[in-house]
């Protein structure tokens, strides 16, 4: 579903030579999408008006029908799901959102699904459930978690509005949007409630800025058992929630016939197998997202053209680059901005496939026709920019480490870690010794004292060590929210199944900013600073059917006051967690012990009066409560507050 939408305005001409190739028929309360583009149809884009960008979205069910190519004339795949309607209009993928470095995002999401009836059995938090319930996560921009909250969710027929501000300093690139309601994220993003989100360049490289470009997000439908991706099928899911909506995914040839379901369906923009045009010796920003949960993506590109990356997970690239081996890998959620060259005469078009690189399989092709500029305009590589030396970013200076695993089985050395997943039984991991899946417990507030996962100070940077599971040859893919990190090395566990890895063969260097990154039998360290935003940040396996089961989880970071320090990563945990306007902990507590010494003495005095015998062993009581209550604190600010599992 596509066509140019300029801020609230439509651009009628566009649409109309679009809809030539659309058919809408209603269905009650299903609407039927079908396009027969051969060439990539641009998507719809919303700009910002006045600095800041407004929208309404509506989340509604659609029946989406695909033509499909390689599977005879007229064969179609067809299935029921949940898309963003923009202006009266179903989009797949959601219309793309341009924002601007100290704007500010405003968006109205309507939920206009039905009630959630289910079958026999309840609703169990740690498995697939509420797929009519729905939110937003704002994936790759670095903003507020209490506002980018992804425990917030809108049930049916109920709105919420987002009014996200974007930092001043915020880097331009490709990020995107999606839902992460807690138990349907799996099933709703598959089906399609995904958008691109653009913070636009507003002071970059004016060769960038001027060169044509396009958005390409590649997704995934997982219909049978694969020998390539991970992830449950959409059948799988239906059945295990058992709702009064399901998917039935189906492929149909033209007579209607249905015929049988491939493994793995991968689509560009709602399209399958389109052609994206390019002319000779013209340089060409391909905005490429892999917008999935589950499986990876790693393409074979065309020897004909150069390709050289410019930006990764919305973060420009220093200098920029080149793709030599002519293979591009995603892990789920990667994004790469790449320039695309390709040079030759070339008097009529040729087209090239753009391929999975373990079966061969077309995934879109490039066509390269005659130039049309007689003086195209040439692009020095590599490409450099200036805009990457943000604050936010900044990792330098001691760290606040932590220890994460994927596994419980094969902690090393002592210490505390935290656990987001392992085994198989979901019960909590504080009963259970085999829980593949960390017993999930939503949101977990701000209370510093009582939270339950890691505390950090604002603005600290974190070094964390991250521990693969050693059971899985599917690497997890580690997502952080807020923050992008740095990658700074892996070490594969010996005699472990990866052990032969190296992340280079994944395309990943040390000193890389990423925001999902996968995760291998070994350690992966990683580095990022709790930026700007105290409040609680989540981290989860962007293998989206593991976090609908409950392989998600979140720190604390805490807004401190100190004068004392530069450095916010070498406080202690009791500085300066604030409790009220222009008062920190400290000096709440010092008044609390002045009036409580106060009360003491007046006490004292009193009872002295009164039985002076008594006092002695009064005081000795005193003294052995005092001890018991100071020994049980500095046990739980060495427990680093109740982490799930210690080593010893």
């Amino acid at each position: 579903m596509n066509g140019r939408i300029i801020g609230q305005h439509s651009a009628p001409a566009v649409l109309n030579r679009f809809f030539q190739h659309l058919h809408l028929h209603l269905l009650l309360p299903l609407v039927v999408i079908s396009c027969a583009c051969e060439e990539l149809v641009p998507l719809t884009d919303i700009f910002p008006s006045g600095g800041d960008t407004l929208l309404n979205l509506n989340v509604r069910p659609v029946e989406v029908t695909i033509p499909l190519k390689g599977f005879g004339k007229g064969a179609v795949f067809t299935y029921k799901t949940r898309l963003y309607v923009y202006n009266g209009v179903p989009q797949l993928p959601g219309p793309t959102i341009h924002v601007k470095p100290g704007g500010k995002l405003v968006l109205n999401l309507f939920n206009d699904l039905g009630s959630e009836d289910y079958g026999d059995g309840e609703e169990n938090m740690y498995t697939y459930h509420g797929v009519n319930s729905t939110n937003i996560h704002f994936h790759g921009v670095h903003g507020d978690p209490n506002i980018d909250d992804v425990f917030k969710e809108v049930k049916p027929k109920k709105s919420i509005r987002y009014r996200l501000p974007i930092p001043d300093d915020h880097l331009p690139g490709l990020n995107w949007y999606h839902t992460h309601a807690h138990g349907s994220t799996h099933l709703l993003l598959m089906g399609g409630l995904f958008g691109a989100l653009v913070v636009d360049d507003v002071k970059g490289d004016d060769t960038l800025l001027s060169m044509p470009q396009v958005t390409l997000f590649i997704h995934l439908y997982r219909l049978r058992a694969s020998k390539l991706c991970d992830g449950r099928t959409m059948d799988f899911v239906d059945k295990a929630i058992r709702n009064n909506m399901s998917s039935r995914p189906r492929i149909m040839n033209r007579k209607g016939k249905e015929l049988e379901l491939t493994s793995d369906l991968f689509f560009v923009n709602g399209q399958h197998k389109p052609t994206v045009t390019v002319h000779s010796g013209e340089a060409k920003l391909f905005r490429m997202a892999f917008a999935a949960g589950s499986c990876h993506l790693n393409i074979s590109l065309p020897k004909a053209c150069r390709f050289h990356i410019v930006a990764a997970d919305g973060v420009p690239l220093a200098k920029s680059r080149e793709v030599i081996a002519h293979w591009l890998y995603f892990t789920t959620a990667t994004r790469y901005d790449v320039v695309v060259q390709c040079d030759g005469n070339y008097t009529e078009k040729t087209t090239f496939p753009v391929s999975l690189v373990e079966t061969g399989d077309t995934v879109f092709y490039i066509a390269v026709a005659a130039s049309v500029s007689r003086h195209p305009m040439l692009v020095e590589f590599p490409v450099r920019s200036n805009l990457t030396g943000v604050r936010y970013l900044n990792t330098k200076g001691a760290a606040v480490k932590r220890s994460i695993s994927f596994s419980q089985l094969t902690l090393r050395g002592k210490g505390s870690y935290y656990i987001i997943g392992q085994g198989t039984d979901c019960s909590s991991l504080v009963n259970s010794t085999t829980c593949y899946y960390e017993h999930f417990m939503g949101q977990k507030g701000h209370d510093y004292d009582k939270y339950h996962g890691f505390v950090v100070p604002l603005n600290a940077v974190v070094e964390a060590h991250i521990f693969g599971d050693p059971n899985d040859p599917m690497p997890h893919p580690f997502h952080a929210h807020v923050n992008h990190f740095k990658f700074v090395s892996f070490v594969p566990r010996e005699g472990g199944m990866h052990q032969n890895v190296s992340m280079s063969d994944y395309g990943i260097f040390p000193g890389d900013i990423r925001d999902t990154i996968p995760i291998f039998d070994g350690v992966t360290v990683l580095r990022w600073r709790a930026a700007s935003y105290p409040g609680e940040v989540v981290y989860h396996c962007h293998s989206l059917d593991h976090e609908d089961r409950g392989m998600m989880t979140s720190y604390l970071v805490y807004q401190q006051h100190s004068s004392n320090s530069s450095d916010p990563a070498m406080l202690s945990p009791g500085e300066g967690y604030e409790l009220g306007v222009g008062m920190n902990r400290g000096t709440l507590l010092l008044l609390a012990i002045l009036f409580f010494i106060a009360f003491i003495i007046s006490m004292v005095i009193a009872h002295l009066r009164v039985d002076p015998t008594g006092f002695v062993q009064s005081a000795r009581e005193r003294e052995a409560l005092r001890i018991t209550k100071v020994s049980t604190r500095n046990a739980l600010s060495q427990s680093e507050h109740i982490p799930l599992v210690k080593k010893s």
